[in-house]
């Protein structure tokens, strides 16, 4: 399994419905692209002030290298980089094997 593991630092203006359109999209992922095992949204809780501006984070699961290569060139992945490419300041994009 691969972990793929999203930071996210949203520019000042972005919109509480934008978020929630973002954060659909990206769970929706798990039942629109096959090899992805489970996908998580979430904001920073951390008390430690150490996330250097990055507020919310998403998570993917998937099967295998050839899952996240075919999710990268897929229309789905595309919809959510539109979505992310004029609210967001900076990302951090981190994968592992599990």
């Amino acid at each position: 399994m691969i972990r793929h593991i999203l930071l996210l630092k949203f520019t000042p203006e972005i919109k509480e419905q934008q978020l929630m359109t973002i954060r659909d999209t990206a769970i929706s992922m798990q039942y629109r692209i096959n090899g992805i095992s489970s996908v998580e949204w979430g904001g920073n809780v951390s008390s430690e002030n150490k996330n250097k501006g990055f507020t919310h984070a998403i998570t993917m699961t998937f099967d295998d290298h050839n899952a996240i290569s075919s999710y990268l060139s897929h229309p789905v992945h595309d919809e959510l980089k539109d979505l992310l490419i004029d609210s967001v300041d900076d990302i951090i994009v981190f994968d592992y094997e599990v």
